[in-house]
């Protein structure tokens, strides 16, 4: 019998809700997804709020930045007009909020946004929030911003890391060994089978973003990779159920 990959609804599924928010969360859990991946960052109180831009243009009805915005202002912003009416009362959500969603072992992979906008202290803070979780959630933490992940190692020697990356890692195992990484996220279009292969020797579990086509799922079911993060976890999975 084939071993799918998991389904990573990235963003909590950008098709059918408005992203990194809680209706998009819970359709995710609805779904029966396997896991969720979602970003991370720092508003004006000190909060971590989940929100994909480091300004509020793209998927509220504010402007200005994330971190010059107070969470009470946040709050009074709609995070779901912009997708549809139906979402109108949709917030950004404090990682708290949308943490305490998820069932026991559920796979959560948060990333740090830390450039080009630079939230200083911001791993400690994040370690902090995530400790009453981790004995619940399968938890990781990533970032394209790997000074971030080397700090975030040496404040804690056990959490989950994930490497993410948009490019051909040269000594992949090295080079993750760096940070202990647990996982290791490639975009679809810079992974290459001899790079699953020596992830896997490595130890590494291959997360692979953002993959929304058939063609493509089919090619990382064939190599053989640990998860797929998509946009549309509802199709993977109805894709799935048509192979097996």
């Amino acid at each position: 019998m084939t071993q799918f990959p998991a389904i990573i609804a990235h963003r909590g599924g950008r098709d059918w809700a408005p992203e990194n928010t809680l209706a998009a969360f819970r359709k995710t859990l609805e779904l029966g997804a396997d896991g969720v991946e979602f970003d991370v960052h720092r508003c004006a109180g000190g909060e971590l709020v989940v929100i994909h831009d480091d300004d509020l243009n793209r998927t509220t009805n504010g402007v200005g930045y994330v971190k010059n915005t107070t969470l009470p202002e946040l709050k009074r912003l709609s995070a779901g007009l912009w997708f549809d009416k139906e979402f109108r009362e949709e917030k950004v959500p404090l990682l708290t909020e949308v943490l305490d969603l998820f069932p026991e072992k559920f796979l959560v992979d948060i990333e740090i946004k830390n450039a080009p906008m630079v939230y200083d202290g911001i791993e400690e803070e994040l370690l902090q929030v995530l400790e009453p979780y981790r004995h619940k959630l399968n938890l990781s933490v990533s970032s394209f911003d790997h000074h971030c992940l080397r700090r975030l190692r040496a404040l804690d020697a056990d959490i989950e890391i994930g490497v993410l990356a948009a490019a051909s890692i040269v000594d992949l195992k090295e080079y993750c060994g760096k940070f202990s990484a647990r996982y290791y996220i490639q975009d679809f279009d810079c992974l290459t089978p001899q790079a699953v292969e020596e992830a896997h020797d490595a130890g590494l579990k291959v997360i692979v973003w953002t993959v929304n086509d058939k063609y493509r799922w089919q090619k990382l079911i064939e190599m053989g990779v640990y998860g797929i993060c998509t946009d549309i976890p509802a199709a993977l999975r109805k894709y799935y159920d048509s192979l097996a």
